[in-house]
């Protein structure tokens, strides 16, 4: 079951599944606080409370939660790993705050979900001008990997979107190219190539 929960600031609303809304109304600590009465939108589009209590000296405490990483640490595993974790949502959609959209992800991995292009020189990612050829790169834990040189930016382009489906499946990352405009590696190509590997 879904529920639609208001925020106190916008006129849309955030979806929640049946285990999330349980594990809200069922925690003293957030009752105590009326967590539900006061969602609101934050501007970068998460579902949050936050409050401001008045202490005895005349200043104020303020408490923020933001309702996707409250999910993710209470009802969510956690991966083991030295890399520096972030809470991410699988479609993207900020206000789906069902416990199966919300994923712990690397920095990497986020990247690879936007659809930012990198070179605005090349208009592709991973794609660079190298005198009158053109260099495709991608990053793999950290490393720059070279992919070789491509006599166009397109097909250096397919070259990243080749390898980046290799490595990690699907993504918003992948250069998107006219159809026209991609053709088969040239010899003078997959030569380069090869001895980029």
């Amino acid at each position: 079951m879904l529920y639609k929960l208001p925020l106190k600031n916008s006129d849309k609303t955030v979806i929640v599944s049946g285990e999330v809304y349980e594990a809200i109304v069922n925690n003293k600590y957030l009752q105590k606080i009326e967590f539900l009465k006061n969602l609101r939108m934050h501007s970068s589009g998460y579902a949050f409370f936050q409050k401001n209590y008045p202490r005895k000296d005349g200043t104020y405490k303020n408490e923020t939660i933001y309702l996707h990483r409250w999910i993710a640490e209470t009802l969510g595993e956690k991966p083991e790993t030295e890399r520096r974790l972030f809470v991410t949502f699988v479609n993207g959609n900020r206000l789906d705050c069902r416990k199966e959209n919300i994923v712990w992800s690397t920095s990497s991995v986020i990247v690879r979900q936007t659809q930012k292009v990198v070179n605005t020189s090349t208009g592709y990612r991973g794609v660079t001008k190298a005198n009158k050829k053109y260099r495709a790169a991608i990053f793999r834990h950290g490393e720059r990997v070279d992919l070789g040189n491509f006599d166009t930016a397109e097909a250096a382009a397919q070259a990243y979107n080749d390898k980046s489906m290799e490595w990690f499946g699907i993504t918003k990352s992948l250069n998107v190219i006219p159809q026209n405009k991609t053709k088969p590696s040239t010899p003078n190509e997959q030569a380069s190539n090869e001895g980029q590997s």
